[in-house]
């Protein structure tokens, strides 16, 4: 990619075989900077992503041991016989079946990645939809609320003009029952004799 190839453009480029190519050892080295980057971002996502890191842990440490036989290769490559040069062909060729497996492997990753890409955007928008409803509901049962306390207050008034409007009536009564006790008293005084008595 093109950020891999800014990130180590200055290093000096491995040896190239016939015709120009890359060797097998620096598509090898390639393939394992792509996958490292790869493996950075993917380390950074949601709990799908991070299911990978033991697979690519296990194909990390291959890589680790291959990197480990090639070194091993180039240091003895002076004193190596016929057959260890036959070795070494047979070995860039399982290294070229590696990086294959390899590249193979990156796209599945890259696959996984956007899959968990997708899946962290539809997990923002329920989660953005939940918070709305929670709002809207939050929202509705405050009105809800100041429209009960709105309902006990006027009932509250209404009783309590009731209990009012009753005392006045009770009042009222007693008031009238007294005048006639009274006006009962004033005439059974005056009956004995007693007119000018006021009570």
């Amino acid at each position: 990619s093109s950020g891999i190839n800014a990130e180590y453009g200055g290093k000096k480029k491995g040896k190239k075989g016939e015709g120009g190519e890359m060797s097998v050892k620096d598509k090898y080295s390639k393939t394992l900077q792509e996958m490292d980057c790869l493996k950075h971002e993917l380390e950074t996502r949601t709990e799908l992503a991070r299911r990978n890191d033991a697979r690519a842990s296990d194909l990390k440490q291959q890589v680790t041991d291959w990197e480990k036989v090639v070194a091993e290769e180039q240091e003895e490559k002076l004193d190596i016989s016929a057959d260890m040069i036959r070795q070494y062909k047979t070995m860039q060729s399982t290294m070229a079946l590696r990086i294959h497996l390899l590249e193979s492997n990156l796209s599945h990753l890259q696959v996984q990645l956007d899959t968990t890409q997708k899946k962290l955007a539809t997990t923002e928008k329920e989660k953005s939809d939940l918070q709305k409803k929670y709002d809207d509901t939050v929202e509705r049962m405050e009105r809800e609320m100041i429209d009960m306390e709105q309902r006990y207050e006027n009932i509250l008034v209404e009783a309590m003009d009731a209990v009012a409007g009753k005392l006045e009536q009770a009042q009222s009564k007693w008031n009238k029952a007294c005048e006639l006790v009274q006006l009962d008293n004033i005439t059974k005084i005056r009956e004995f004799g007693l007119p000018n008595l006021e009570l």
